[in-house]
């Protein structure tokens, strides 16, 4: 007897989590229908499976009637995480010391990089957003969320800000570069807790410079700005684009200011200051002051080494009972006028060559016209000597044009005095426009100044 007819049979199972469907088919019996395409999706339909299926599979559990196996016909897209932002920063954290390298390959472990110079602008760190990731979407056609990435951890410090892209930190000041309390900061001023040595090398800074110890010899300090010195400056150099103040001293040191200088003493110092100066004494000084150079205290003094300054003088005491040489210049005159004599001895040693050249042009010429020919050492000479004399001839005309600028300049007197309140010892030359006055006797609260006559008078302060 023959048996039930059975058609094939289809079993679906899906994953707990949706993603992925799985169908089990049994061979028809008794000549019962065999499995389709058709039945097989029909009953994907009944369990909500409509996404990923994989048409391939489902044609050959058909064409190669594969029964009694348990086959994946249907698979989530599953879904791509974003990715996490992350920082990436231009600079060490750390100040570490890095002596610069010059040219040749010479190391100077003075200048040891630990000021760090950004100006606006410049990018301190590179950030990397994170990105949000794509969903998936699971056998039944949910979605299914991915995680989106997580944005990179940082802080933004003082005086820096992110870019509009933000992309980027970088720096909203010019100013010293440190990393502090977790983030990197632009600090405006750099603040020395001790000394300028070699635990700290020189420093070259754009904004103000504050240290609270000395600058001790052979290191040099440099700002855009101003610079304050708590202590002393001892064989050092400081160069700044604004004041200078130097709470005690300076000793054979460089100083330029392109502001003003205040020093409690300066002593064996060069200074150059485009505005006032300011200390208690002067002592063997080569002094330019754009200003009023101004002794500090009843007793300041002035005691020998040169003096420029392009106003006036303001002093308790200048020169001293040694009669230490105390060279004092005033005003934009006498340094004309120094010039114009400079210019003068120039003239004549140009004049005094021209002559000389003009001696052997005129012999070897003279040969030249006897001998029709001269050798050629000789006419290499003569050619030099024309040249030379050409050259020299030029060079006096410029420096004659140049005086007479000078003259012009030197008819307007500039009445421009020395106030001193205690003592102007002999030893002391006093150049005003282009009149100079030596000291021969003692002086005392006197006030030296022209008169209307142009000449150089001493009158009681």
């Amino acid at each position: 007897m023959a048996g039930e007819r059975k058609d094939s049979n289809i079993t679906v199972t899906v994953s707990p989590n949706n993603t992925e469907a799985f169908v089990y088919v049994t061979p028809p019996e008794n000549g019962g229908a065999p499995v389709t395409k058709e039945m097989i999706i029909s009953a994907l339909g009944l369990y909500n499976v409509r996404f990923g299926i994989r048409d391939e599979i489902i044609d050959s559990i058909v064409e190669e009637q594969r029964y009694e196996q348990k086959l994946c016909v249907a698979v989530a897209e599953p879904p791509v995480d974003g990715e996490n932002g992350d920082i990436t920063y231009r600079y060490s954290k750390t100040a570490e010391a890095a002596p610069v390298e010059d040219e040749f390959g010479f190391v100077n472990y003075k200048d040891l990089g630990l000021i760090k110079t950004v100006y606006t602008g410049n990018v301190i760190a590179d950030i990397k957003l994170p990105t949000e990731g794509k969903p998936g979407t699971d056998v039944r056609g949910a979605p299914m969320r991915q995680i989106v990435g997580k944005k990179a951890s940082y802080t933004i410090g003082v005086n820096t800000k992110l870019n509009d892209e933000g992309t980027q930190i970088v720096a909203a000041a010019d100013g010293h570069l440190v990393f502090k309390n977790g983030a990197f900061c632009v600090e405006t001023v750099v603040t020395v807790s001790g000394d300028v040595d070699s635990s700290v090398g020189n420093i070259d800074f754009i904004g103000d410079v504050i240290i609270k110890g000395s600058v001790c010899e052979g290191f040099k300090v440099s700002s855009n700005a101003n610079i304050t010195v708590n202590g002393e400056v001892n064989g050092a150099t400081l160069e700044a684009g604004g004041n200078i103040i130097i709470k005690k001293g300076c000793i054979n040191s460089k100083i330029t200011s392109h502001s003003s200088l205040s020093a409690q003493f300066c002593e064996r110092c060069t200074i150059k200051c485009d505005g006032d100066v300011s200390s208690q004494n002067y002592i063997i000084c080569d002094v330019y002051c754009g200003g009023t150079l101004v002794t500090k205290g009843s007793n300041g003094s002035i005691i020998g080494g040169r003096y420029t300054i392009l106003n006036s003088i303001e002093a308790a005491n200048i020169g001293s009972k040694n009669y230490t040489p105390t060279d004092i210049t005033l005003g934009d005159n006498a340094i004309l006028a120094k010039e114009k004599g400079e210019l003068e001895a120039k003239i004549a040693a140009l004049q005094k060559s021209m002559n000389e050249l003009t001696l052997i042009v005129n012999f070897l010429t003279e040969k030249k016209k006897e001998l029709h020919r001269l050798p050629e050492d000789k006419e290499k000479i003569l050619g030099n000597a024309a040249r030379q004399k050409i050259l020299y001839s030029v060079d006096v005309k410029n420096a004659q044009k140049r005086i007479e600028e000078i003259n012009i300049s030197l008819e307007a007197k500039q009445m421009l005095s020395v106030g001193c309140r205690g003592y102007i010892y002999p030893g002391t030359r006093i150049t005003i426009n282009d009149v100079t006055f030596k000291v021969e006797d003692e002086y005392v609260r006197s006030l030296i100044k022209l008169d209307k006559d142009g000449q150089i008078t001493v009158s009681p302060l």
